[in-house]
Protein backbone atom coordinates (compact mmCIF):
# COMPACT_ATOMS: atom_id res chain seq x y z
CA UNK A 1 0.00 0.00 0.00
CA UNK A 2 1.40 3.19 -0.91
CA UNK A 3 2.02 5.56 2.20
CA UNK A 4 2.42 8.53 0.55
CA UNK A 5 1.07 10.72 -2.61
CA UNK A 6 2.51 9.84 -6.02
CA UNK A 7 4.04 12.21 -8.25
CA UNK A 8 4.04 11.95 -11.96
CA UNK A 9 7.22 10.61 -12.23
CA UNK A 10 6.96 7.23 -9.95
CA UNK A 11 8.62 4.55 -11.41
CA UNK A 12 6.15 1.83 -13.21
CA UNK A 13 7.04 -1.53 -13.08
CA UNK A 14 9.27 -2.07 -16.12
CA UNK A 15 11.57 0.76 -14.99
CA UNK A 16 14.53 -1.57 -15.60
CA UNK A 17 13.80 -1.88 -19.24
CA UNK A 18 14.07 1.53 -20.10
CA UNK A 19 17.32 3.97 -21.33
CA UNK A 20 19.13 5.23 -18.82
CA UNK A 21 18.61 8.77 -19.39
CA UNK A 22 14.92 7.50 -18.79
CA UNK A 23 15.43 5.47 -16.16
CA UNK A 24 17.25 8.77 -13.94
CA UNK A 25 14.22 10.71 -14.45
CA UNK A 26 12.01 8.08 -12.62
CA UNK A 27 13.63 8.23 -9.76
CA UNK A 28 14.64 12.55 -9.92
CA UNK A 29 13.23 15.09 -11.01
CA UNK A 30 13.87 17.33 -14.31
CA UNK A 31 14.78 20.42 -11.28
CA UNK A 32 16.66 17.75 -8.80
CA UNK A 33 18.74 16.66 -12.00
CA UNK A 34 19.49 20.00 -12.86
CA UNK A 35 20.68 21.11 -9.55
CA UNK A 36 22.73 17.96 -8.63
CA UNK A 37 24.49 18.27 -11.97
CA UNK A 38 25.68 22.26 -11.01
CA UNK A 39 26.30 21.08 -7.79
CA UNK A 40 29.03 18.30 -9.33
CA UNK A 41 29.93 21.07 -12.05
CA UNK A 42 30.80 23.61 -8.51
CA UNK A 43 32.73 21.09 -7.34
CA UNK A 44 34.88 20.52 -10.64
CA UNK A 45 35.71 24.19 -10.95
CA UNK A 46 37.01 24.01 -7.45
CA UNK A 47 38.99 20.99 -7.40
CA UNK A 48 39.90 22.17 -10.79
CA UNK A 49 40.97 26.03 -9.46
CA UNK A 50 42.47 24.36 -6.08
CA UNK A 51 45.04 22.48 -8.14
CA UNK A 52 45.84 25.48 -10.41
CA UNK A 53 46.51 27.92 -7.23
CA UNK A 54 48.35 25.18 -5.56
CA UNK A 55 45.84 25.27 -2.50
CA UNK A 56 45.86 22.57 -0.17
CA UNK A 57 41.93 21.55 1.00
CA UNK A 58 40.93 18.32 3.30
CA UNK A 59 39.66 16.48 0.50
CA UNK A 60 38.95 13.65 2.83
CA UNK A 61 36.87 15.41 5.40
CA UNK A 62 35.00 17.26 2.98
CA UNK A 63 34.21 14.06 1.22
CA UNK A 64 33.19 12.54 4.93
CA UNK A 65 31.02 16.09 5.23
CA UNK A 66 29.02 15.18 2.25
CA UNK A 67 28.28 11.67 3.12
CA UNK A 68 24.71 13.15 4.45
CA UNK A 69 23.64 15.21 1.42
CA UNK A 70 24.33 12.18 -0.79
CA UNK A 71 22.80 9.69 1.89
CA UNK A 72 19.44 11.75 1.73
CA UNK A 73 19.76 11.65 -1.49
CA UNK A 74 20.23 8.09 -2.33
CA UNK A 75 17.19 7.44 0.76
CA UNK A 76 14.85 9.89 -0.86
CA UNK A 77 15.48 8.58 -4.28
CA UNK A 78 14.95 4.76 -3.08
CA UNK A 79 11.51 5.83 -0.69
CA UNK A 80 10.07 7.83 -3.61
CA UNK A 81 10.43 4.84 -6.12
CA UNK A 82 10.38 1.59 -4.19
CA UNK A 83 7.93 2.48 -0.88
CA UNK A 84 5.76 5.01 -2.88
CA UNK A 85 6.57 7.88 -0.04
CA UNK A 86 6.94 10.58 -2.53
CA UNK A 87 6.48 14.06 -0.14
CA UNK A 88 9.40 12.27 2.30
CA UNK A 89 11.34 11.44 -0.48
CA UNK A 90 11.04 15.28 -2.31
CA UNK A 91 11.64 16.44 0.98
CA UNK A 92 14.53 14.56 1.78
CA UNK A 93 16.28 15.14 -1.94
CA UNK A 94 15.56 18.33 -1.51
CA UNK A 95 17.46 18.89 2.21
CA UNK A 96 20.27 16.40 0.52
CA UNK A 97 20.77 18.85 -2.82
CA UNK A 98 21.24 22.06 -0.75
CA UNK A 99 23.54 20.63 1.98
CA UNK A 100 25.84 18.69 -0.95
CA UNK A 101 25.79 22.40 -3.00
CA UNK A 102 26.47 24.31 0.54
CA UNK A 103 29.72 21.81 0.67
CA UNK A 104 31.06 22.84 -2.54
CA UNK A 105 30.25 26.09 -2.93
CA UNK A 106 31.80 27.08 0.47
CA UNK A 107 35.71 25.11 -0.83
CA UNK A 108 34.96 27.63 -3.92
CA UNK A 109 34.59 30.75 -1.72
CA UNK A 110 37.55 30.09 0.37
CA UNK A 111 39.60 30.03 -2.85
CA UNK A 112 39.41 33.27 -3.25
CA UNK A 113 41.81 34.09 -0.27
CA UNK A 114 44.04 36.04 -0.28
CA UNK A 115 42.41 38.54 -2.44
CA UNK A 116 44.99 41.09 -3.73
CA UNK A 117 42.66 42.96 -5.84
CA UNK A 118 41.26 46.20 -3.78
CA UNK A 119 37.94 45.26 -2.31
CA UNK A 120 34.97 47.67 -2.28
CA UNK A 121 34.00 47.88 1.24
CA UNK A 122 35.22 51.40 0.84
CA UNK A 123 32.75 52.16 -1.70
CA UNK A 124 29.79 50.79 0.17
CA UNK A 125 31.01 52.66 3.47
CA UNK A 126 30.05 55.86 1.20
CA UNK A 127 27.26 54.97 -0.28
CA UNK A 128 25.48 53.84 2.79
CA UNK A 129 26.30 56.88 4.16
CA UNK A 130 24.53 58.73 0.85
CA UNK A 131 21.69 56.43 0.71
CA UNK A 132 20.78 56.30 4.61
CA UNK A 133 23.18 57.82 6.57
CA UNK A 134 23.97 54.00 7.93
CA UNK A 135 27.18 53.43 9.95
CA UNK A 136 28.13 50.64 11.45
CA UNK A 137 29.67 51.38 14.45
CA UNK A 138 27.02 53.43 15.69
CA UNK A 139 24.36 51.22 14.72
CA UNK A 140 25.60 48.89 16.81
CA UNK A 141 26.45 50.79 19.40
CA UNK A 142 22.34 52.08 19.41
CA UNK A 143 21.42 48.28 19.71
CA UNK A 144 23.53 47.57 22.32
CA UNK A 145 21.21 50.10 24.66
CA UNK A 146 18.83 47.10 23.97
CA UNK A 147 21.31 44.33 25.33
CA UNK A 148 17.62 41.93 25.46
CA UNK A 149 17.38 42.81 22.38
CA UNK A 150 20.52 42.42 20.82
CA UNK A 151 20.33 38.92 22.52
CA UNK A 152 17.42 38.16 20.47
CA UNK A 153 18.48 39.26 17.30
CA UNK A 154 21.65 37.16 17.60
CA UNK A 155 19.41 34.32 17.99
CA UNK A 156 17.43 35.34 14.75
CA UNK A 157 20.38 35.40 13.39
CA UNK A 158 21.44 32.11 13.87
CA UNK A 159 18.08 30.63 12.42
CA UNK A 160 18.60 31.30 9.23
CA UNK A 161 20.05 28.39 8.11
CA UNK A 162 17.26 26.46 9.92
CA UNK A 163 14.54 28.33 9.25
CA UNK A 164 15.67 27.14 4.77
CA UNK A 165 15.60 23.45 5.92
CA UNK A 166 12.20 23.86 7.87
CA UNK A 167 10.74 25.69 4.41
CA UNK A 168 12.39 22.43 2.24
CA UNK A 169 10.60 19.66 4.99
CA UNK A 170 7.01 21.53 4.95
CA UNK A 171 7.12 22.41 1.39
CA UNK A 172 8.23 18.06 0.74
CA UNK A 173 6.03 17.04 3.32
CA UNK A 174 3.35 18.65 1.99
CA UNK A 175 3.15 18.17 -1.45
CA UNK A 176 4.40 21.26 -2.94
CA UNK A 177 6.74 20.11 -5.70
CA UNK A 178 6.42 23.42 -7.63
CA UNK A 179 7.22 25.45 -4.94
CA UNK A 180 10.40 23.38 -3.26
CA UNK A 181 11.96 23.08 -6.61
CA UNK A 182 12.15 26.97 -6.80
CA UNK A 183 13.07 27.73 -3.55
CA UNK A 184 15.87 24.96 -4.75
CA UNK A 185 16.67 26.80 -7.43
CA UNK A 186 16.83 30.34 -6.45
CA UNK A 187 18.75 29.18 -3.15
CA UNK A 188 21.24 27.99 -5.63
CA UNK A 189 21.79 30.19 -7.90
CA UNK A 190 21.57 33.49 -5.78
CA UNK A 191 24.25 31.83 -3.79
CA UNK A 192 26.38 31.10 -7.28
CA UNK A 193 25.75 34.82 -8.08
CA UNK A 194 26.71 36.31 -4.94
CA UNK A 195 29.83 34.23 -4.92
CA UNK A 196 30.77 34.83 -8.86
CA UNK A 197 30.18 38.71 -7.93
CA UNK A 198 31.88 38.42 -5.22
CA UNK A 199 34.79 37.07 -6.55
CA UNK A 200 35.41 39.57 -9.23
CA UNK A 201 34.12 42.34 -6.47
CA UNK A 202 35.24 41.40 -2.99
CA UNK A 203 34.26 42.53 0.31
CA UNK A 204 34.08 41.59 3.77
CA UNK A 205 31.94 44.05 5.82
CA UNK A 206 32.82 46.74 8.40
CA UNK A 207 34.05 44.17 11.21
CA UNK A 208 37.12 44.08 9.60
CA UNK A 209 38.19 47.33 9.86
CA UNK A 210 36.09 48.63 13.01
CA UNK A 211 36.72 47.96 16.30
CA UNK A 212 33.85 47.92 19.26
CA UNK A 213 34.39 48.55 22.35
CA UNK A 214 34.10 45.04 24.48
CA UNK A 215 31.40 46.42 26.70
CA UNK A 216 29.43 46.58 23.67
CA UNK A 217 30.16 43.30 21.95
CA UNK A 218 29.31 41.33 25.76
CA UNK A 219 26.44 43.77 25.25
CA UNK A 220 24.85 41.85 22.41
CA UNK A 221 26.74 39.01 22.40
CA UNK A 222 27.92 40.02 19.30
CA UNK A 223 27.66 36.92 16.51
CA UNK A 224 29.82 38.57 14.04
CA UNK A 225 32.39 40.59 16.21
CA UNK A 226 35.77 41.80 16.08
CA UNK A 227 37.48 38.42 16.66
CA UNK A 228 35.52 37.12 12.98
CA UNK A 229 36.45 40.87 11.62
CA UNK A 230 40.23 40.36 12.01
CA UNK A 231 40.24 36.83 11.19
CA UNK A 232 38.78 37.88 7.57
CA UNK A 233 41.23 40.49 7.58
CA UNK A 234 44.06 38.24 8.04
CA UNK A 235 42.70 36.01 5.30
CA UNK A 236 42.40 38.54 2.39
CA UNK A 237 46.26 39.27 3.12
CA UNK A 238 47.57 35.81 4.18
CA UNK A 239 45.04 32.93 2.86
CA UNK A 240 45.09 29.60 4.06
CA UNK A 241 47.24 27.03 4.36
CA UNK A 242 44.63 24.32 4.30
CA UNK A 243 40.93 24.82 3.51
CA UNK A 244 39.26 22.71 5.86
CA UNK A 245 35.25 22.23 6.68
CA UNK A 246 35.70 23.21 10.41
CA UNK A 247 37.07 26.61 9.73
CA UNK A 248 34.16 27.62 7.43
CA UNK A 249 32.22 31.22 8.51
CA UNK A 250 30.45 33.68 6.51
CA UNK A 251 32.70 35.63 4.41
CA UNK A 252 30.83 37.35 1.76
CA UNK A 253 29.53 40.99 2.32
CA UNK A 254 28.15 42.63 -0.66
CA UNK A 255 25.50 40.92 -1.83
CA UNK A 256 24.18 39.50 1.48
CA UNK A 257 23.25 35.93 1.72
CA UNK A 258 21.43 36.34 4.41
CA UNK A 259 19.42 38.88 2.87
CA UNK A 260 18.47 36.17 0.24
CA UNK A 261 17.65 34.02 2.78
CA UNK A 262 15.03 36.03 4.77
CA UNK A 263 13.08 36.28 1.16
CA UNK A 264 13.56 32.39 0.66
CA UNK A 265 11.78 31.48 3.77
CA UNK A 266 8.80 33.55 3.31
CA UNK A 267 8.10 34.01 -0.66
CA UNK A 268 7.67 30.33 -1.40
CA UNK A 269 5.53 29.27 1.64
CA UNK A 270 2.28 31.51 1.02
CA UNK A 271 -0.69 29.20 1.82
CA UNK A 272 0.75 27.01 3.91
CA UNK A 273 1.09 26.86 8.00
CA UNK A 274 4.46 28.61 8.79
CA UNK A 275 4.05 31.52 6.37
CA UNK A 276 2.47 34.35 9.00
CA UNK A 277 5.96 32.67 11.80
CA UNK A 278 8.40 33.28 8.88
CA UNK A 279 7.08 36.73 8.52
CA UNK A 280 7.34 37.88 12.26
CA UNK A 281 10.13 36.04 12.38
CA UNK A 282 12.27 37.94 9.89
CA UNK A 283 11.02 41.27 10.71
CA UNK A 284 13.86 40.86 13.20
CA UNK A 285 16.44 39.55 10.65
CA UNK A 286 16.96 42.52 9.06
CA UNK A 287 18.01 44.53 11.28
CA UNK A 288 20.04 41.21 12.77
CA UNK A 289 21.77 40.98 9.83
CA UNK A 290 23.13 44.59 9.93
CA UNK A 291 24.24 44.35 13.49
CA UNK A 292 25.27 40.63 13.81
CA UNK A 293 26.24 40.07 10.60
CA UNK A 294 28.31 42.73 10.24
CA UNK A 295 27.14 44.00 7.12
CA UNK A 296 27.06 47.40 4.71
CA UNK A 297 23.16 48.70 4.31
CA UNK A 298 24.16 47.98 0.79
CA UNK A 299 24.50 44.60 1.18
CA UNK A 300 21.02 44.14 1.53
CA UNK A 301 20.32 45.96 -1.31
CA UNK A 302 22.93 43.52 -2.87
CA UNK A 303 20.99 40.61 -1.69
CA UNK A 304 17.30 41.78 -2.71
CA UNK A 305 18.56 42.46 -6.39
CA UNK A 306 20.28 38.65 -6.45
CA UNK A 307 17.57 37.06 -5.59
CA UNK A 308 15.25 38.72 -7.76
CA UNK A 309 17.03 37.53 -10.64
CA UNK A 310 17.02 34.05 -9.01
CA UNK A 311 13.37 33.84 -8.44
CA UNK A 312 12.91 34.74 -11.98
CA UNK A 313 14.87 32.06 -13.22
CA UNK A 314 13.12 29.52 -10.99
CA UNK A 315 9.65 30.53 -12.08
CA UNK A 316 11.20 30.01 -16.03
CA UNK A 317 13.23 26.82 -14.97
CA UNK A 318 10.51 25.48 -12.86
CA UNK A 319 7.25 26.06 -14.95
CA UNK A 320 3.71 26.11 -13.17
CA UNK A 321 2.38 22.68 -13.42
CA UNK A 322 -0.49 20.60 -12.08
CA UNK A 323 1.71 18.54 -9.80
CA UNK A 324 0.92 20.16 -6.61
CA UNK A 325 -2.67 19.65 -7.26
CA UNK A 326 -2.57 15.81 -8.50
CA UNK A 327 -0.38 15.07 -5.41
CA UNK A 328 -3.15 16.59 -3.07
CA UNK A 329 -5.84 14.64 -4.98
CA UNK A 330 -3.92 11.18 -4.63
CA UNK A 331 -3.47 12.17 -1.23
Amino acid sequence: MPTDASLPFAAPQDAAQKPVLEKIGLWLAPAEVFLIVLSLLTGALAATLAIAFDQRVAWAEFLISFAPAIGLIGLGAYIRVKKQMHRAGLAAIGAGIYIGFSGVIAILIYLRFPISTPMIDTNLMRMDQWLVGYDWVSFVGFIAQYPDLGKILGWVYNTSLGQLFVVIFVLGFTGRTVQLHRVLVAGILSLLLAVAFWWAWPSVGPSAYFTLPTSTEQALGLVHGQAEGGRLLRMTQEGNALIAPGMIMGTIAFPSYHTVMVFLAICFVRGTMIFWPMVLLNIGMLPAILSHGGHHFSDLLGGVAVFVLAWLFAHWIVPNKAEDQQIKANA
